[in-house]
């Protein structure tokens, strides 16, 4: 059984491997590359950002970008948690993936 932070690991891991791809995705396709220097912003828990990646990470929520859904989405998931009962908690779960 996994707990609370292998999980959110997890999710920080396929956030990284989200935005490398993208980050060659964008390359590839001649554009400029807005994702250089934004792992630790996308990575971080907002309240451990500082203000220079606090304002990064403003920048690139203007971008609809994989690894910015990829972001927000993890920083849904910690309500799982709070779910006392498993059905609540399964709802909670199909919502989540339809994002």
């Amino acid at each position: 059984m996994l707990g609370r932070f292998h999980i959110m690991a997890k999710m920080n891991k396929a956030i990284d491997e989200v935005r490398a791809a993208e980050a060659k995705r964008l390359e590839q396709a001649g554009y400029e590359p807005v994702l250089k220097h934004f792992r630790w912003c996308l990575l971080k828990r907002e309240e451990n950002l500082t203000d220079k990646q606090m304002v990064k990470l403003s920048e690139l929520l203007q971008y609809k970008l994989r690894p910015v859904r990829s972001r927000l989405m993890r920083e849904g998931f910690p309500r799982f948690w709070e779910y006392l009962y498993p059905a609540c908690a399964a709802k909670f779960l199909d919502e989540w993936k339809a994002g």
